[in-house]
């Protein structure tokens, strides 16, 4: 049975989605889609504590219209679903706490820090450029652009999996020009953008470093590896520009 949790209001409670809602506006529960887990169960509504999770799942929620993330207050009792059935589960970040009660619309998400994952031992105030050698495919060629993102989970990949020697690190960046969508992380393989992974022409600007990350486990990172290993066999190059 999924663990019950009484304090969720010590919480700060994410929920993602297409819907265009206000301050105040209830996200009511809905039936699960599956015709063959619906028998039995309690209609839910979906939320959780991790804003990379909340922006995974606007992002490839159903309808039209941009992926928005809203701060949200629980009207009742809030589960841990992450053993649940009633769920498909993808393979990443996901909202794997329900409710049976509405949950109220208190804000929505705008605004969050941009980071970059590297190797490179930087300081507040450095640069990061483009026209350096790729982490993945051809290593003779040199990058056209430098790649950021707003979540955390995004970032740690770009740090476990950066080329060179030395511990991984996260810094926060401030883009110093235009930014756009990076293509291989994007509609290119999924809907929307869920990594909320950018890149621009122009230098990243560190503006501190983040210290309390954890990494993925190492049986995912490997299989990471293996994956971007198997790829680079079969000569697949990053979209770079």
């Amino acid at each position: 049975m999924p663990a019950s949790t009484n304090d969720s209001r010590d919480k700060q409670w994410y929920h993602g989605t297409r819907a265009t809602l206000k301050p105040g506006d209830l996200v009511e529960p809905s039936e699960p889609s599956d015709v063959r887990e619906r028998d039995g169960l309690t209609a839910y509504v979906h939320l959780t504590p991790d804003l990379d999770a909340a922006i995974w799942d606007a992002e490839l929620a159903s309808g039209e219209g941009p992926g928005r993330v809203y701060v949200v207050e629980p009207s009742g009792e809030v589960e841990d679903a992450s053993n649940s059935t009633d769920r498909d589960l993808p393979g990443h970040p996901s909202m794997l706490w329900r409710s049976p009660s509405p949950l109220r619309v208190t804000g929505e998400v705008t605004d969050w820090p941009l980071y970059h994952g590297t190797r490179a031992d930087l300081k507040p105030g450095d640069l990061i450029e483009p026209g350096r050698k790729p982490n993945f495919g051809t290593r003779t060629r040199m990058t056209n652009y430098v790649y950021l993102t707003a979540t955390l989970d995004a970032a740690t990949w770009g740090a476990e999996l950066a080329a060179g020697e030395g511990p991984g690190r996260i810094y926060t960046v401030e883009p110093t020009g235009p930014v756009e969508n990076d293509p291989n992380l994007t509609d290119k393989k999924f809907r929307g953008n869920p990594t909320r992974s950018f890149r621009s022409r122009e230098p990243l600007r560190v503006t501190g470093e983040l210290l309390d990350w954890r990494g993925h486990p190492p049986e995912v990172l490997k299989a990471m590896k293996d994956g971007i290993e198997r790829l680079e066999r079969l000569g697949v190059e990053p979209i770079d520009d």
